[in-house]
């Protein structure tokens, strides 16, 4: 069976697959990731851990993926330890996926990691003995032909069968600020919290209190139909079927805190999504 893990947030999928790896459902090494979301989480940089005493434990891994990690920088990190040498993005539903881009990451000398394109110039990083590498291939796009060797995690974000609703979870928000931070602001026409898009932030005093007002944010997407949701649920099944892969693990993210996941209809999609799920795979659900 197919051990299947349904998470809240995505950056805790970076412990899950440490754990699985640990307990033999997945290889340690050399994996191809599925990533179907409606967004690339591919960001990475200063994590500001020592990456080599890191992986010394799970219960250091845990507290690096709560503490370090957010929900678009979590699936680098996985690429330096190896698990993952092959990266599939699926964001879109067009019947398109590019060809591999071979990329290059590397830890730097201030502990940060880097992402490159292999180029004629790349000799100059891999030649460096200092530089960590991880050579590893790239892709994205939509519902094309996939075909991979290698065994394969599934990870399925429920906001890829709407769209990006995260507006929804920002209101009129404050954070209280320090009143040096609050005369920085008024003070200078060209703090960079003063040159965001639509004044999206501003400084507020109110009985000698000082804040950072969250003001001027977009309106969220208006909701989708169920109907279009069941719809983007069929043809992502259908293209599972035809394009199945050796799948070792499943992964499912709610994205519901974060709101890019409509909390009205995350039930739904991921109730909708198991029973599809269900008739392709034979799966276990984890606790």
């Amino acid at each position: 069976m197919i051990p299947l893990y349904v998470i809240e947030e995505h950056h805790e999928l970076f412990y899950i697959w440490n754990k699985a790896t640990g307990r033999g459902f997945l290889p340690p090494f050399g994996n191809t990731l599925l990533h179907v979301d409606h967004h690339h989480d591919f960001m990475c940089g200063d994590y500001g851990a020592d990456f080599h005493a890191l992986f010394s434990s799970l219960e250091h891994i845990r507290t690096f993926t709560y503490e370090a990690l957010g929900i678009a920088d979590f699936i680098c990190p996985a690429i330096y330890q190896g698990i993952f040498n092959e990266v599939v993005m699926l964001q879109n539903y067009r019947p398109f996926l590019s060809k591999p881009e071979n990329k290059i990451m590397y830890l730097d000398a201030e502990n940060q990691l880097i992402v490159q394109d292999v180029t004629p110039f790349s000799h100059i990083v891999l030649s460096k003995p200092e530089a960590d590498q991880r050579l590893f291939t790239y892709r994205q796009g939509g519902l094309g032909d996939f075909i991979t060797p290698q065994t394969t995690v599934l990870d399925i974000d429920l906001d890829y069968f709407c769209w990006d609703n995260s507006l929804s979870s920002i209101t009129n928000k404050r954070l209280e600020i320090t009143e040096q931070a609050y005369r920085d602001m008024t003070g200078n026409p060209y703090h960079p919290f003063r040159l965001f898009p639509k004044a999206m932030v501003r400084p507020v005093e109110e009985e000698g209190q000082f804040y950072l007002s969250y003001v001027g944010l977009p309106k969220p997407c208006p909701l989708p139909a169920k109907e279009q949701v069941h719809k983007r649920i069929n043809l992502f099944v259908r293209w599972l079927k035809k394009n199945k892969s050796e799948f070792r693990l499943i992964s499912i993210c709610r994205s519901r805190y974060s709101g890019y996941t409509p909390r009205s209809l995350w039930v739904e999609i991921e109730n909708g999504l198991l029973k599809h799920l269900a008739e392709i795979f034979d799966y276990d659900l984890q606790g």
